[in-house]
């Protein structure tokens, strides 16, 4: 039923070898390694299960019961559970939004398509690794958004210096995750240093920030009012924004639209870099922070005008340079 070569090979492979031939694969390419064999053994046993998950959702997809399939990524031997504790938003601090509040006006119209990868303000996917700092990277992707559409600079800044320096701004370690708007808070007193001075790793060590080093500052932040109209206006007239979403869908996402409502709360910082529509159904492109092999390409496609689905606009904001 579907036109696309390419999601046709994907569901296909999901079915066509045996369990161990995909788990071998599976270890090779996200190179998995595990303490005992009894340990191998019950992550296979969780495998198993998610591709039951993937080959019913996927038949569901053929049958165009779907609008979104599944495939085999670096989740594909964790449980539900695992999967939310290294998530790592903070949903239940966040602060009070009034101060800072922008409501833009009704008159403003956005463009109907904008894909800020395209325009050379997304400096790309990276991957937060086994660390709850999701909104680390949320907050640096929409600075280097700004940063690249205002001076015209394009330079990696650091997430590993927000998880390192940032806890008495209300940020945690990478078990506990941390807020977007104290993130904007830090950089907002201290500035941010580049990643290749403070490179990332998927650990909370010292503070090692440098002043010295500081590349950029920010004058504050802005959050919107939660509308998807507002967050259209602000993703096509300003940039990347910073956004917080449900992850109920995404653990095992491979491509297409999400359309299915979440019913669980906000767990997620991502980067909404543009939107526009497929086959007529309206969408979000919202960049992750999970690495190039996850999703498409590091990136998914959430539904848009339908009801702020997963609580895209929810909690959405973007720095002040």
């Amino acid at each position: 039923m579907k036109l696309f070569a390419l999601i046709a090979a994907v569901l296909v492979t999901v079915n066509a070898s045996t369990d161990k031939d995909q788990w071998v694969a599976f270890k090779q390419t996200h190179g998995k390694t595990y303490k005992s064999l009894l340990e191998e053994r019950t992550r296979f046993g969780i495998f198993q299960n998610n591709l039951r998950t993937i080959e019913k959702h996927n038949a569901k997809y053929e049958k165009g019961e779907e609008t979104y399939y599944m495939g085999v990524n670096r989740f594909a031997d964790m449980t539900v559970e695992e999967f939310k504790h290294m998530l790592g938003l903070q949903a239940e601090a966040r602060p009070n939004l009034n101060a800072t509040l922008h409501v833009f006006p009704e008159e403003l119209e956005a463009p109907k398509f904008v894909d800020w990868t395209q325009e050379g303000a997304d400096l790309g996917v990276k991957d937060q690794g086994h660390c709850g700092s999701c909104w680390a990277f949320s907050v640096i992707g929409s600075l280097e958004g700004q940063n690249a559409i205002q001076h015209k600079v394009k330079i990696p800044l650091s997430e590993k210096q927000l998880l390192d320096c940032s806890e008495s701004y209300g940020n945690r370690n990478c078990e506990e995750g941390g807020f977007i708007t104290n993130a904007f808070n830090y950089i907002k007193d201290k500035g941010i240093e580049s990643n290749s001075s403070y490179p990332y790793f998927d650990r909370k060590a010292t503070c090692k920030y440098d002043a010295s080093k500081t590349i950029l500052k920010i004058k504050g932040f802005k959050e919107l009012r939660a509308s998807e109209m507002q967050l259209k206006k602000a993703v096509g007239t300003i940039g990347p924004i910073s956004v917080a979403v449900s992850s109920e869908h995404l653990r095992l996402y491979g491509g297409g639209v999400i359309t299915t409502r979440c019913i669980k709360d906000l767990d997620h910082a991502v980067l909404a870099v543009g939107y526009g529509s497929e086959n007529g159904r309206k969408y979000w492109k919202i960049r992750n922070s999970w690495g190039k092999t996850w999703g498409d390409h590091g990136y998914f496609k959430l539904a848009r005008d339908a009801g702020n689905l997963c609580g895209v606009a929810s909690m959405a904001s973007y720095p002040l340079l």
